[in-house]
């Protein structure tokens, strides 16, 4: 997932990656030179974190503090991945999100995605009507045909789009002096 965190969506905030992580030594540092002064183990939603946390004292002081953090009252924080490895495989997979080659690959996921969520809706593909391995597969394969022939009709039923005439605003907007 992209980094949802205020920093990143605005673009002129420091965001994770703006800070330097030693791990040997259990410590961020901040672009302004502050080290943190807690790392320790949490769970989130189910999933393991080091969060890493700022002194009170030297973020409330910071002269960038408009750009990390929208606390009027809390130092900065940090919520990383539980090891470098991790760290670093987000890191290298939210570079290559951004690149065209990935969104392409990815809006063919989508399509996919979508293809399969309405099966799940319209068609219950989440449940077998049936007992057994084949007849279960033989499930799948008349609803995958099932959907196939209602696209096949709503393209065949899809009224061409008609040509309207253009009125006269529009053609007096276009029309070259």
């Amino acid at each position: 997932m992209p980094d949802h965190s205020h920093q990143a969506r605005s673009g002129s905030g420091f965001d994770k990656s703006a800070f330097a992580v030693d791990w040997e030594h259990q410590r961020a540092i901040c672009l302004q030179g502050a080290v943190s002064r807690e790392w320790r183990g949490l769970r989130i939603s189910g999933h393991d974190y080091i969060q890493v946390k700022f002194a009170k004292v030297g973020c409330l002081a910071c002269p960038e503090r408009s750009r990390c953090t929208t606390s009027t009252t809390r130092p900065r924080a940090l919520a990383l991945p539980p090891t470098r490895e991790l760290r670093e495989i987000q890191t290298r997979n939210r570079l290559e999100q951004q690149t065209q080659d990935w969104q392409q690959r990815y809006a063919i996921r989508a399509g996919i995605e979508a293809a399969l969520s309405q099966s799940v809706r319209a068609c219950g593909l989440r449940r077998s009507r049936y007992r057994g391995l084949a007849r279960t597969h033989v499930q799948h394969v008349l609803t995958a045909l099932t959907r196939n022939l209602t696209r096949i009709a709503d393209w065949i039923a899809a009224s061409p789009p008609t040509r309207r005439r253009s009125t006269r605003f529009h053609a007096l907007c276009t029309a070259t002096a």
